[in-house]
């Protein structure tokens, strides 16, 4: 099922953001796909669960630009469209896909389960010393957006080899039960972010800080 994540009531997103909620089957996803005019075939060979997350990209990136597109990659992995000038960064759970888009800037997005207690068992791979100062040992939610940030920060800079810990700093925030607004360090360089819940999922989307 398509989610807008740019409606009024995700009004924080100031780029372009689409999600689907993993509800339907594979068969259903593909015969959605085929509906839509959109390439599907090469998918009939693929794990069942891969069918349902790329037959859900694919229907988003129609209904994001308006006609089936072909998804690329780089050569660092990051995604783009064939034939348009466009900033993309798509995010999968096993519930639930989400792609955002600029035409301005780069982006980066990241979805994560809001029940997934086992961020906080790994939280000394993905947070510095100052990081857990601010984020409790038993808060989940400032946990999973953490993850979540540090997820987009990788998108958004184009850079896997970025150090989760020593590259990339957050600082210090607020959660929100509504929405999340914080901001991060990479390279000299500082982002905003935002995150919001969303059919049981956080979902932040990471944009360099443009003034």
């Amino acid at each position: 099922m398509k989610i807008d994540l740019t409606s009024p009531e995700s009004s924080l997103f100031s780029s372009g953001v689409v999600g689907w909620r993993l509800d339907e089957e594979a068969p259903r996803l593909l015969a959605l796909c085929r509906e839509a005019g959109i390439p599907c075939d090469d998918l009939l060979d693929k794990p069942v669960k891969r069918q349902r997350e790329k037959a859900a990209e694919r229907l988003l990136l129609c209904q994001a630009f308006g006609r089936p597109v072909t998804l690329l990659h780089t050569e660092q992995g990051a995604p783009l469209v064939e034939g348009i000038d466009v900033n993309i960064s798509i995010s999968h759970t096993q519930q639930m896909v989400v792609l955002a888009w600029s035409e301005d800037h780069i982006i980066g997005i990241d979805a994560e389960q809001a029940d997934r207690r086992q961020v906080i068992k790994v939280r000394d791979k993905f947070l510095n010393d100052k990081e857990k100062q601010f984020i409790s040992p038993d808060d989940l939610a400032a946990h999973i957006i953490a993850w979540t940030a540090k997820e987009a920060m990788i998108k958004v800079t184009r850079n896997s080899a970025v150090n989760w810990t020593d590259d990339i700093c957050l600082e210090p925030f607020t959660v929100d039960e509504v929405e999340t607004r914080l901001f991060a360090w990479c390279d000299g360089r500082r982002y905003t972010l935002a995150t919001r819940v969303l059919q049981g999922h956080y979902v932040t989307l990471a944009e360099p800080c443009l003034k």
